[in-house]
């Protein structure tokens, strides 16, 4: 992965994850602003869906598109269609 995204800087490990709190932009009307939400393993992610912690992003793709719009949560704005598909089916690879 590279870099300029980001995940491995919190999905880290044999896990893919730190364990620890972070505001990732996702909070919404009903959370505290600036809410803090646990890092959630990446390790057969596939079978968790839906994402995000009130099951907004119903797939991988949401998650790095319309689940990140202020690019909180990985930096993603700048990867292509083809690379966004290719960091899905990496994560849902794992």
């Amino acid at each position: 992965e590279s870099d300029e995204v980001g995940c491995a800087q919190c999905h880290n490990g044999a896990f893919y994850t730190d364990t620890k709190q972070y505001d990732v932009g996702t909070a919404n009307q009903y959370d505290k602003p600036h809410q803090p939400f646990d890092t959630p393993t990446l390790v057969e992610v596939w079978r968790t869906a839906p994402y995000l912690h009130d099951g907004s992003a119903l797939t991988v793709y949401e998650v790095l598109t319309t689940g990140n719009l202020h690019n909180s949560h990985g930096k993603t704005k700048h990867l292509s269609e083809s690379e966004l598909e290719a960091l899905e089916a990496y994560v849902l690879s794992l």
